[in-house]
């Protein structure tokens, strides 16, 4: 178990470096309830295209999620999800190491 999230960290830091170069923190998605409804919005914070509520959704991450964040623009930060899907998320449900 330990060698697979060793390996995570690696592969999340390797391709953070490819976008960001120094300019990287990490980050974990908090602040999620847990009772899932995609039809309210709930229990998931949603990965857009854009940073907008309105643009596309690209995905789900879900709470305790790790991601690295490589810009902030507003109320929105630009990041890379451990399962390499790029986008942007509300500031407001991540806790990061960003200045």
């Amino acid at each position: 178990m330990k060698s697979i999230v060793m390996a995570s960290l690696l592969v999340l830091t390797t391709s953070a470096a490819t976008y960001a170069g120094d300019d990287v923190c990490f980050g974990r998605v908090t602040g999620i309830g847990d009772r899932y409804n995609p039809a309210k919005g709930s229990g998931f914070l949603a990965l857009r295209a854009g940073p907008t509520p309105s643009a596309t959704q690209l995905g789900e991450l879900f709470q305790g999620d790790r991601v690295v964040v490589l810009k902030r623009r507003g109320g929105w930060l630009n990041i890379i999800a451990d399962n390499q899907e790029r986008g942007w998320v509300s500031s407001k449900y991540i806790r990061s190491s960003c200045k």
